[in-house]
């Protein structure tokens, strides 16, 4: 095989790795900023509960201070009711008892139906906290494994990119030049096998005469149909080359 055409081969294997590794490592600071987005909201939400349940503690303690107030003044109007001199004013202290008595009765409904919310409000936070630090636990877990296949990632990114570079090195500036357009127009694939007589690029069929050059030929051929680079292995089928893709590639279609 043309020793370039080999070398181009090589280095589009490697283009497709570091594509790969660029993108999971521009990903993962984002999965982790989403992770920590959601964790701070949770945690938001649960301080939102917290204080929802404390002021309705402090409005209970609030009306129970008000019942303290109007029994202190019931218990005032009973004493003056014993000393009165009239039935009128005497009917005019019961009316009063009887008033702020009638207050109470509603002050303690309200306070019976904020003790039945208090109680539903301290369940949702007791499971909210609950779900908050299995949440925190997995999202602390999940962004040290992320950090760490960062720290990974990069270290292979540089291996790889050396490799490049010693590739580049081995092929002419003008053929090099070519690829770095054709990958330019083509989402990063320029040099594709031929399958079955096919593109593997754009899927088109060749016509015979160019299958025939590219798999007898020395020289570099193009697609006619979407100009990639390309190569003839012989038997292999898609399955084959699709298996021999590097880790870190992402199977996909590019026209």
């Amino acid at each position: 095989m043309n020793p370039n055409l080999q070398n181009l081969i090589e280095l589009q294997k490697l283009d497709d790795v570091i594509r790969g590794l660029e993108a999971e490592v521009a990903s993962l600071p984002r999965k982790i900023a989403e992770i920590e987005s959601q964790l701070k909201t949770h945690i938001q939400q649960v301080e939102s509960d917290k204080h929802a349940l404390a002021e309705n503690q402090k409005t209970r303690r609030r009306r129970e201070g008000e019942i303290s107030a109007l029994r202190d003044k019931i218990s005032h109007f009973k004493d003056q009711s014993l000393m009165v001199k009239t039935n009128d004013q005497y009917k005019a202290l019961l009316h009063e008892i009887e008033f702020h008595e009638s207050q109470i009765r509603q002050i303690e409904d309200q306070i019976l139906g904020e003790m039945i919310e208090s109680e539903s409000l301290e369940r949702k936070l007791r499971d909210a906290e609950v779900k908050l630090a299995e949440e925190r636990t997995q999202a602390q877990s999940y962004i040290a494994a992320a950090e760490q296949r960062k720290r990974e990632d990069e270290q292979r990114l540089a291996q790889v990119r050396s490799e490049r570079s010693a590739i580049k090195s081995q092929i002419a500036v003008e053929i090099y030049e070519t690829y770095e357009r054709i990958a330019k127009g083509r989402k990063g694939e320029a040099v594709v096998a031929v399958v079955d007589g096919t593109c593997g690029g754009c899927h088109v069929h060749l016509r015979p005469q160019v299958f025939s050059e590219v798999m007898s030929s020395d020289q570099m051929h193009t697609c006619e149909s979407c100009g990639r680079i390309l190569y003839y292995i012989a038997m292999q089928t898609a399955d084959e080359i699709a298996a021999q893709a590097p880790a870190g590639t992402t199977a996909g279609t590019n026209e």
